[in-house]
């Protein structure tokens, strides 16, 4: 963005005048609208700032429109990068009542504070707006969605940031414009593209800015190239010599619309004195794209010369793409490649070549960015390109960061940006809405990694190996380079200070030897060389194969672990791999080691093998092994007690196919856990037994549906119960309010417990209602959880106990035992304490009916021989601590709903107080 444009909207705001004077606040409203439509952000932007700073006259119709306003200046003041701004007035227009009517009011906060480096509130704002606007504009969506990602990624970044200083170069380079592209040229001269001369023949008014090369050399002053070199009438820039420097590429370009460019590679010849001459266009270019921005690199392994540029011609990845033509001696440019493997659907820009790390700089906002353009590096290995890595903070950040140029490893690196600092030179004092200014600063130096390969069974040199060199990044390994050595065992690379690195060296024949080092580690943070040596052994490969063990058939997805075997018996796991198309997984392995493989899959029991290499012959050479293995359906049985859900040792399993052939028979002293394999939709029956405790039949039968509840694998549990009915006690079992039998005032009843217990919990809906009658969302939600928790953990739980515990009872009861049993009844204080007693005694009767009726009446034989005799206790409310308020008949919410009034109506069954055993 231009000096012009600022001077054109002080016109442009003339002229509006006239029509706004009399209704200024409107007016200004429908001049930023029209500037909009016209992409003229920077002024629409200030059109509705002044606007937005209008006073309100308390009219409904103005208070409307200041929510417009706000939103409005928000978005233009983004869309000219004046983001400060932006976010203070997308902030306003938050706080107004009719936000609702501009769903991307969050996007538009979020990019604001996103380009400022706010990256947690840009991470909230994005998210609000994907929660709240589901179905806006895909595109923004998924441009949130990515900031969301680049604002984590930037967070963890900073916290990594290097310790360096970023130096402005200052008034002698720096101008109220964009300076960029500075570059050394022939005779120590220095080269840099500014837009700080006025185009006199421009045909605006106010004359627009307009960019030109000028050169420094030694300490004589700052002057631009001739008229021959810069057109007068075109904006030129971007200087590329060649390395002999005796020819000079550069940009030419044409403003596309009044403050857009499209630009055209031009080349010349430079003279001994650094004279440009016979400037000439390329026949690279492509007539009405943009093609700009050009580098010169020469391929170190090589030696061929390249010319790079940046362009947005079609066919590409998308935006601008870097770009790539071979460059012969007399300058002339070959058919350019698009640099695929590097490009993104954004715009990647401002390509420089170093030499000697055979590298690419450049810079790009489609990788994870600080904020909009961010410089990456990507190293050429061969013909490949490896995964471009960010420079990082502080060479990146949340501003526009490109042009990096650097020409030796002990020089100082150059770049321009347009973050905000106090040595930034803008036309404007918020320093927004603006500029390249170029910066200086020193990179980390590199340090030399020499490698050295040897065969680890004779521990001579090794020949013929491939080492890769990979960074460790958050992101996993990102490879820097790799070599081959055909007649030799060294290798030599360049790492960077305080960087973690993986070293991964390969031959065939061989196992793969792999080594990692930490140059932040204390024997390593103040070298200047390194060294590391690796050994690798003969191989022997090995081939796994899983199968299905009830039908043999191929089984894939299994995963495969490689243990190494002391002789110990002692394991370490050296390799794990998952092929979820096959079910072969292959391996290399050590002579001399011993091994154990294991295979296994979710849903499938383990099955393993050895395989021992101390006594191969080394000189046999390198050979493969196979191994298969066959899995199971895996079926995990535990036993527990039925009462405390507590694991239940010593227990007796039988698991029995229905064909009658035998699974597996066992007794496990020390634990509760059995294995079987078994297979899906078969029949199975199942018998458990243990001293104490009711012998269980079960019947089998596991679906898909079973392994997938139980997280890939069968489970299967078992609760037994204690043939002693003592052991059950003491529990209690709980009523309805008045219950059984409303307003009666006996002492007897003819309803059995069962006949009050299911009509109780279907009121357990009305419980929740009434509870939670007249409190706020928060009281009421954890009154409600507690009703529900009641009803789960008391009423349902009492009732399963006292059925347990019946049918415990009747076993006891047939071998000739005799039992007593007491009941205590309860009540809640609501009622008067005579009728609660009745009430309590109905409740303890209530259950005598239960047992009489219980399984078709067993137990009432017992009650009448007397076998089985019961002990009636009914306290009422004598017991109950509750406060007063829950006896008011007026308070139905405390005194009949709430869960201190409901767990005071209940009876207790508890432990007799004499049996007899036979």
């Amino acid at each position: 963005m231009q000096r012009f444009i600022y001077l054109i909207a002080l016109l442009f705001l003339a002229s509006v005048a006239l029509d706004a004077q009399n209704q200024s606040f409107s007016g200004y409203i429908e001049a930023g609208d029209r500037a909009m439509q016209k992409d003229d952000h920077y002024n629409a932007y200030r059109l509705y700032s002044i606007a937005a700073e209008d006073e309100w006259d308390g009219s409904a119709g103005r208070k409307d429109r200041l929510s417009e306003v706000y939103y409005k200046a928000g978005v233009a003041a983004y869309k000219t990068a004046a983001y400060e701004q932006g976010q203070m007035f997308l902030m306003k227009f938050d706080s107004t009542s009719n936000k609702g009517d501009y769903p991307l009011a969050k996007y538009y906060l979020g990019a604001n504070q996103f380009r400022q480096g706010f990256y947690d509130q840009a991470v909230a704002s994005f998210q609000t707006f994907l929660d709240m606007q589901p179905s806006a504009d895909a595109k923004m969506r998924m441009d949130a969605t990515k900031k969301i990602k680049d604002s984590n990624w930037a967070i963890d970044q900073l916290a990594k940031a290097e310790d360096m200083q970023i130096r402005h170069l200052g008034t002698d380079v720096n101008s109220d414009d964009s300076d960029v592209a500075y570059t050394r040229g022939p005779n120590n001269t220095v080269y840099f593209s500014s837009n700080k001369m006025e185009w006199d023949g421009d045909s605006l008014t106010p004359n627009r800015t307009i960019s030109k090369i000028f050169k420094q050399t030694g300490t004589a002053g700052i002057q631009p190239l001739a008229e021959g070199i810069n057109v007068a009438d075109k904006n030129v820039a971007h200087t590329a010599f060649t390395k002999d420097m005796k020819m000079v590429y550069y940009s030419v370009c044409d403003f596309r619309d009044y403050d857009q460019l499209r630009c055209d590679l031009y080349k010349a010849n430079v003279g001994t004195d650094g004279s440009w001459t016979n400037g000439s266009m390329l026949k690279i270019n492509q007539a009405g794209y943009y093609t700009g921005q050009p580098n010169v690199g020469v391929d170190k392994n090589t030696g061929d010369s390249y010319l790079f540029f940046s362009s947005d011609r079609p066919g590409g990845v998308g935006g601008r793409d870097l770009y790539r033509a071979s460059l012969s001696a007399d300058g002339t440019v070959g058919t350019p490649e698009n640099l695929r493997d590097i490009n993104t659907e954004d715009d990647d820009v401002t390509p420089f070549w170093h030499e000697g790390r055979n590298t690419l700089f450049f810079a790009t906002d489609g990788r994870f960015t600080f904020g909009g353009l961010d410089i990456y590096r990507a190293s050429l290995s061969g013909t490949s390109w490896r995964e471009p890595v960010n420079l990082g903070s502080p060479i990146n950040s949340a501003a526009d960061d490109a042009y990096y140029v650097q020409y030796d490893e002990t020089e100082q690196a150059y770049m321009a940006s347009r973050r905000q600092t106090g040595e930034a030179i803008y036309y404007e004092d918020a320093k927004e809405v603006c500029c390249y200014d170029i910066y200086e600063f020193t990179p980390p130096t590199g340090i030399e990694l020499k490698v050295l390969t040897f065969n680890d069974l004779t521990k001579e040199e090794l020949e013929g190996v491939t080492v890769a060199l990979y960074e460790m990044t958050p992101g996993g390994p990102v490879l820097v380079e790799e070599m081959t050595n055909l007649t030799g065992n060294g290798f030599d690379f360049i790492v960077e200070p305080g960087g973690k690195y993986q070293l991964k060296a390969t031959k065939d024949g061989f196992t793969t030897a792999m080594d990692e080092f930490d140059l932040n580690s204390p024997e390593l943070v103040d070298e200047t060389s390194i060294e590391r040596m690796m050994y690798l052994a003969p191989a022997v490969k090995l081939d796994v194969f899983t199968f299905n063990n009830v039908d043999e058939q191929p089984l894939p997805g299994s995963t495969i672990k490689l243990y190494e075997m002391a002789d110990n018996g002692a394991l370490t796991l050296i390799d794990e791999v998952t092929n979820t198309g096959g079910n072969d997984s292959h391996f290399e392995l050590e002579i001399g080691k011993r091994y154990k493989v294991e295979g296994m899959k979710a849903g499938f029991g383990e099955a393993s093998t050895e395989v021992d290499l101390r006594d191969y012959d080394a000189n046999s050479g390198s050979t493969t092994i196979r191994r298969d293995l066959y899995l199971g359906q895996q079926l995990e049985i535990r036993v527990i007690d039925g009462i405390t859900k507590e694991p239940l040792s010593n227990a007796a399993i039988r698991l029995v196919k229905r064909s009658g052939k035998l699974v597996g028979e066992d007794v496990n002293p020390n634990g509760n856990d059995f294995y079987y394999t078994v297979n899906l939709d078969e029949p199975f029956y199942l018998n458990t037994t243990r001293d104490g405790y009711f012998p269980r039949r079960d019947t089998l039968t596991f679906t898909q549906q079973d392994l997938i509840d139980g997280g890939g694998k069968l489970v299967f549990i078992v609760p037994l119960f204690p043939d002693d009915p003592a052991k059950f006690l003491p529990f209690e079992v709980y009523f309805d309010n008045d219950f059984p039998d409303p307003d009666a005032y006996s002492s007897r009843t003819r309803r059995n417990y069962e006949q009050t217990y299911y009509p109780y919990l279907d009121r357990q809906p009305v419980f929740r209602e009434k509870a939670s009658e007249g409190m706020d969302n928060q009281q009421a939600f954890l009154t409600r959880n507690k009703i529900d928790q009641f009803f789960d953990t008391e009423v349902r739980a009492g009732w399963t106990e006292l059925t347990n515990f019946s049918d415990a009872l009747i076993a006891y009861l047939e071998r000739g035992n005799t039992f007593n049993l007491e009941l205590a009844g309860f009540a809640s204080p609501r009622a008067p304490t005579e009728y609660n007693r009745r009430l309590s005694a109905r409740r303890n009767m209530s259950l005598e009916k239960f047992f009489r009726a219980y399984r078709g009446g067993v137990l009432g034989g017992y009650l009448d021989s007397k076998q089985l005799t019961l002990s009636e206790t009914a306290f009422g409310e004598t017991t109950a601590k509750l406060e007063k308020i829950y006896e008011r008949i007026d308070r139905e919410r405390e005194s009949i709903y709430s869960t201190e009034a409901s767990l005071e109506r209940r009876v207790e069954l508890r432990k007799p107080l004499s049996t007899s055993k036979k």
